[in-house]
């Protein structure tokens, strides 16, 4: 590919990208949600212009919405979590043992998911809970999270497969 053509196509995914970012503050599953829409976008970069090209638009779509999005919890959920694992997800998957990949899965995502709670409450001063709220709510919405996260990797392995085997060919003769 030419590099003023990877070029124009990141930049418009990344424009793309902080556009819907914004779309993560109308209500509170949108923030889970955008994120993971936004991520899915690092497929078609990844696998058609290669990963330094997914690379770049992560961090240039990071950056604006860091300066951008208003949605603190959006931003952090798309910087430290769902903007990267696509990119990275192959390399998980490489992984021959299969419970020892599920493991590192988990660890990664619960780490980072309590790294983004953690700064959105000490960084920010969001609360992660409203007065008179229980504290089993963290224990739930966690369990929530986790299950949203095994959907999404699944996710992503599917779309991983439809796009090369229907979409990548067609998009690679258009981008010559």
């Amino acid at each position: 590919m030419k590099n003023a053509t990877t070029l124009a196509v990141c930049s418009i995914v990344t424009a793309l990208s902080v556009v819907l970012m914004f779309f993560g503050g109308i209500t509170f599953i949108f923030a889970y949600i955008m994120p993971m829409l936004v991520g899915m976008m690092m497929i078609m970069l990844r696998r058609t212009f290669g990963t330094a090209s997914a690379w770049i638009t992560y961090t240039a779509t990071s950056v604006l919405s860091f300066i951008l999005v208003t949605d603190r919890e959006c931003m952090l959920m798309y910087v430290l979590l769902f903007g990267f694992y696509p990119i990275i997800q192959p390399k998980l998957n490489r992984i021959k043992i299969s419970l020892l990949k599920i493991i590192v899965k988990f660890i990664l995502f619960n780490t980072l998911f309590a790294v983004v709670q953690i700064m959105l409450v000490y960084v920010f001063g969001i609360p992660f809970l409203e007065e008179g709220e229980g504290k089993w709510l963290i224990i739930l919405f966690t369990v929530m999270m986790n299950m949203l996260f095994i959907i999404y990797d699944k996710l992503l392995i599917n779309l991983t497969r439809l796009y090369e085997i229907k979409i990548e060919k067609k998009i690679k003769k258009y981008f010559k």
